[in-house]
């Protein structure tokens, strides 16, 4: 085992001792962040006690450094073998996927729309800062407040406007949908330090990949530095996508940045 690894995880009432993998997943152009976490069953006890909407409570990091946390609910369960279950779950950002939006707007600005959506899905709302067009016609039929948005950025694409870096997330302080960046601290990842894996993309539209030792708590749309003295490499990134790794005897932090296509 790793020295000074921190990790507590609860799954409802079930207090987690053993955890031979967890995975926690963030996007900037998804509308979810997901955990996977890998627990010993043998004997078909836990995926007997735990149940879709569980809440799911995990801190992680190291003892005496940075700590992260996260939070969700049990979307459901997988058999990884015949002695190991998989509780998978989603984010606190699940409402934007199951909260359903049925409007027509007519002449309505875009940030009024954006700001209608989003209070369907009871989630507090940080910063909106989108183009504000008026729109002269906007329905939408029963479909979830993400793909609402979606449509709505699509609509302003449309017009003539460059939305592909706009994104919608859950932040810290409540719901983001623009080009900026979540606030927090500027990791470093540097070649002789904690850089151990850096692969550019062979394809214009693909993502950059780095691998690192685990930045607890690092999500995406935040921004780290990158010196790789390899590729003549200095300067700071928005993270598109974060998968952090806790095993046993390996903790991780994958990164991926590079162009945005999001809408």
């Amino acid at each position: 085992m790793i020295a000074g690894v921190l990790l507590q995880i609860a799954v409802g009432d079930l207090i987690v001792q053993r955890c031979p993998r967890l995975e926690l997943a963030s996007h900037r152009h998804a509308p979810l962040s997901r955990a996977a976490i890998h627990l010993p069953d043998a004997d078909g006890e836990i995926v007997q006690s735990v149940l879709p909407g569980d809440p799911v409570n995990i801190r992680y990091g190291y003892r005496g450094g940075d700590t992260g946390e996260w939070t969700g609910t049990v979307q459901g369960t997988r058999r990884v073998n015949r002695d190991q279950l998989c509780i998978l779950a989603d984010g606190p950002d699940l409402p934007l996927v199951t909260t359903t939006v049925r409007e027509c707007y007519a002449d309505e600005s875009a940030m009024a729309i954006a700001r209608h959506i989003l209070d369907h899905a009871g989630l507090p709302v940080a910063r909106l800062d989108i183009p504000d067009e008026i729109i002269p016609h906007f329905p939408l039929s029963t479909v979830p407040c993400c793909m609402a948005v979606r449509q709505l950025l699509h609509t302003l694409q449309r017009i003539g406007h460059d939305m592909r870096r706009t994104a919608l997330w859950l932040g810290r302080d409540g719901l983001n949908l623009g080009d900026f960046d979540e606030p927090g601290a500027i990791p470093v990842i540097e070649s002789e330090g904690n850089l151990i894996r850096h692969q550019p993309s062979e394809s214009r539209k693909g993502l950059h990949q780095l691998e690192t030792f685990l930045l607890p708590g690092l999500s995406h749309s935040r921004r780290f530095r990158l010196t790789d003295t390899r590729l003549g490499t200095d300067r700071t990134f928005r993270a598109l996508g974060v998968r952090h790794v806790i095993e046993p005897d390996r903790m991780r932090t994958f990164i991926g940045y590079g162009r945005e296509l999001g809408c």
